[in-house]
């Protein structure tokens, strides 16, 4: 009687775990590029204005009592502190939305930056234990923080969920060649941690088990205001009302093969899910993060409606006349002095001299009209690609016949979403080539060392389309005020302009064999619609974010001089 009784529990547990195997919900097929199904960019037939962009801001309020960090987030402080919007695709509208919630939330209060996050997941895996190792290898909760808004000393804080922490400091952007500390692995590195950070995880389900559905996971964070105080380089005080700084959540969503006992954690999958989207596949562009403001009301008080509408679009500048497109600017061979770029504090970038021979720089960004021709005089079509239709970011529209055609209005804008590969095909095409780096600056600064392309005076809303004012690129030729006194256009903001060579350190600058290779991504200069004012200097050297085309990167051209 004994052992019929253990045969038949011993086949009802079987069963169950059978049952629960078949149960099991499917692992997700997840690529980073998936298109949102039955997407298609709108068919425009008037006269088309781009609706303005700009990262996604939240407004941080007081707390009203003690936040115990231990993940849970019952406090009532949590309780009337909004959530920041779902995260989204890190890129832009058409790539496949998140089919899983993420969200944060902020609070402060005299000693501490609270944050808290919901992360939504039917199966929570986690088995890093390293603190300072690769938390993103698998899937994981990310912070960045740029407290001046600079591009420089900002950090990313990842934390899995188990709590894992990886926190590391670049003192300029990562793919610029930064060598960030807390990556032990890489020679020169130093050893770094946020002083006085505090994390809370909580799992609500059975880690590392594949065959139950889990809820979420969920975090509280706080940093110290006089640890965040020591990563800006002004004396501007951060807990006050109106301090305003950039940041970004990302949420890595990695896939593990279902086995059990699980035998291996290669993620067989990855994508990234933002708060404010970067617009190309790149987390460490600090221009796309969200703006984060304080105020001095508790999370119970009304809403401080002045900082909620804090940076409001303007009117864009009344249209230029039509430009002379194609008409070029002779500059003379000779010694120039390029640099230095302040920003790059590696000593990568030093003031030099350069010997140049003569050439000729255009007078616009390559318009999307003359793209058009180009695409036109093919066959070019792999210098398309279906992103291009947008027409809030770019506006060129393959017609069924394959001929291409601009959207109604968009002819004078800049071309943008190009890759340098269609940079450098216009360029032959058109009988011209991309400037490469020296000649891009000597034109912009014209043989002086004028700090911007219209002289020493810092940037302003007449010069210039910038950090997000119009939230969209203008029509070449849009900023007169801006021109350089040879007669040169939007060689600040607009777009970001494609150079003929990778990031690399000046020959005359420090080169040090341990620094962190800047993923060799090709240069960039001008700064862009996007841009904050110091990216905006004619000697600072920007890179094309990843290896993805974005809608704020462009490209005008040069020339040689007949000899």
């Amino acid at each position: 009687m004994m052992r019929y009784i253990l045969f038949i529990c011993t086949m009802l547990i079987v069963t169950i775990l059978i049952l629960e195997a078949d149960a099991q919900p499917p692992v997700p097929e997840i690529q980073r590029y998936d298109r949102e199904p039955g997407f298609k960019h709108p068919v425009i037939t008037e006269s088309y204005t781009p609706k303005p962009f700009k990262p996604q801001q939240y407004v941080v309020y007081r707390t009203v009592d003690d936040i115990i960090i231990d993940g849970k987030i019952v406090e009532s402080s949590w309780d009337n502190a909004d959530w920041t919007e779902r995260f989204g695709h890190i890129m832009f509208k058409g790539y496949r939305n998140p089919p899983l919630n993420t969200r944060a939330k902020m609070v402060w209060d005299d000693d501490n930056l609270y944050f808290a996050g919901v992360i939504e997941e039917p199966r929570v895996y986690a088995h890093i234990t390293k603190n300072d190792t690769v938390v993103c290898h698998e899937s994981d909760f990310e912070i960045f923080i740029d407290v001046d808004s600079d591009a420089r000393n900002y950090v990313e804080i990842e934390f899995n969920a188990i709590g894992t922490i990886w926190d590391m400091i670049y003192a300029k952007e990562l793919d610029k060649g930064a060598l960030p500390k807390s990556w032990w692995w890489i020679p020169g590195s130093e050893p770094w941690d946020v002083e006085g950070m505090r994390l809370g995880v909580r799992v609500d389900g059975t880690l590392n088990y594949p065959y139950d559905v889990d809820e979420e996971w969920t975090f509280e964070c706080s940093i110290p205001w006089s640890t965040l105080q020591q990563w800006s380089l002004n004396v501007e005080k951060l807990n006050k009302r109106g301090s305003s700084m950039r940041m970004n959540f990302s949420r890595v969503e990695s896939v593990i093969n279902d086995e059990w006992p699980i035998d291996t954690w290669e993620s067989v999958s990855s994508v990234d899910w933002l708060w404010s989207p970067m617009l190309t596949y790149r987390a460490h562009g600090t221009e796309c993060f969200g703006r984060v403001i304080m105020s001095d009301r508790t999370v119970i008080q009304y809403r401080d409606d002045e900082l909620e509408n804090s940076f409001p679009f303007i009117d864009p500048p009344r249209p230029p006349k039509k430009p002379k497109l194609g008409s070029m600017v002779k500059f003379n061979g000779g010694t120039y002095t390029i640099g230095p770029d302040d920003d790059d504090p590696s000593g990568a970038s030093p003031k030099g001299e350069v010997t140049v021979n003569t050439f000729y720089m255009d007078c616009y960004e390559v318009t999307i009209g003359e793209y058009v021709r180009f695409l036109n005089a093919g066959p070019h079509d792999d210098f398309y690609w279906e992103d291009m239709a947008d027409p809030d970011w770019c506006g060129i529209i393959k017609e069924e016949n394959g001929k291409y055609k601009a959207v109604s209005g968009k002819d004078n804008y800049p071309v943008v979403l190009v890759a340098v590969e269609g940079a450098k095909a216009y360029a032959e095409w058109a009988g011209k080539r991309l400037p490469t780096e020296y000649e891009w600056e000597i034109a912009a600064r014209g043989g002086t060392e004028r700090l911007y392309p219209w002289g020493n005076e810092a940037p302003d809303v007449s010069k210039t389309n910038c950090d997000y004012h119009i939230g969209h690129a203008l029509p070449v030729g849009s900023y007169p005020a801006g021109r350089t006194p040879e007669g040169l256009y939007d060689m600040a903001g607009n777009v970001n302009e494609i150079i003929d060579q990778d990031w690399e350190e000046y020959p005359w600058g420090i080169k040090r064999a341990d620094e962190q290779k800047p993923c060799t991504l090709p240069l960039c200069r001008g700064g862009a619609w996007t841009a904050q004012h110091l990216k905006l200097k004619s000697t600072h050297r920007d890179v094309r974010k990843h290896f993805f085309k974005s809608p704020f990167t462009g490209f005008r051209c040069a020339k040689d001089a007949e000899l």
